[in-house]
């Protein structure tokens, strides 16, 4: 489990924005993506920064690419450190597409990874095959996480048609719902051609669903999670983060960089004025 250790600031200045919960988190979770970092890379993150990560998703099939003996090693750091490993969506769909899901899903168990996403991003999976996975791997006692929207821009999914799979995936049983954001954050989901939040289709998501507590937004640019920060607070579920901003995206949690310090700051002299 994560150890509760003393932060070099503390007692001599309290986080700008307070509330961050502290692992095990049940909200504001961060996912990391792992598109194959070795055994020392995983080592080092976890030992920088293991107190700000609660799922390492290991991605793109590159699961299919690893040694068995240094995959297992890895897992075993990242679970002797209380973080949950996920399998990424793209394996489950080669594994649907070459008819092999219940191979597949047993491998996951034998591995003792903890989360089983479910996807069609980049092929066709009716959805009476999506439900069905998703049922067989809760029956495994695995949880589940799915993933709504497509790669390719031209296959976009709308907000509505996101929330459509959304609320159908939560009742088939899903833990989780990934929205969509790719390792670019560019032209998916909720983010127009620039990479920018498009207002108006989180809008039709947001107000469709009475719970976020169970979407975990994709936003690999540090920019969408500044803005989905803003909008949600500091304990808003995001994904598809790289290692490399697990430190930004917590300090931005906290109120120590960007908008939400600069935010914290005029909120604070505006009570001061005030007084």
């Amino acid at each position: 489990m994560k150890k509760s250790t003393t932060r070099a600031m503390e007692g001599v200045y309290p986080m700008p924005i307070e509330g961050r919960e502290d692992p095990p988190r049940s909200r504001g979770l961060t996912m990391v993506i792992d598109m194959g970092n070795g055994v020392g890379a995983t080592k080092d993150l976890l030992e920088l920064a293991d107190r700000y990560i609660d799922i390492i998703k290991i991605s793109s099939g590159s699961i299919a690419l690893y040694e068995e003996t240094v995959l297992r090693k890895k897992i075993e750091i990242i679970k002797n450190k209380g973080i949950k490993i996920e399998a990424g969506g793209s394996h489950f769909e080669v594994a649907f597409w070459k008819k092999c899901i219940s191979a597949y899903f047993g491998r996951l168990k034998k591995l003792n990874f903890d989360l089983v996403e479910i996807a069609d991003g980049h092929i066709t999976v009716p959805l009476e095959d999506r439900l069905d996975a998703i049922k067989r791997v809760k029956d495994m006692g695995l949880k589940v996480v799915t993933e709504v929207g497509k790669k390719l821009p031209r296959e976009n999914i709308k907000a509505a048609g996101i929330l459509e799979q959304t609320t159908l995936d939560l009742d088939a049983g899903a833990d989780y719902v990934i929205i969509e954001g790719k390792a670019s954050g560019i032209n998916v989901g909720i983010y127009d051609q620039e990479g920018s939040i498009d207002e108006l289709e989180l809008k039709v998501i947001v107000n469709g669903l009475a719970d976020l507590s169970r979407l975990i937004w994709e936003a690999p640019l540090r920019e969408q999670q500044q803005g989905l920060i803003l909008k949600f607070g500091i304990n808003v579920n995001l994904g598809n983060v790289f290692a490399h901003d697990v430190y930004p995206l917590e300090l931005m949690r906290n109120g120590l960089m960007l908008m939400p310090l600069i935010k914290a700051y005029e909120k604070e002299s505006s009570k001061e004025m005030k007084q």
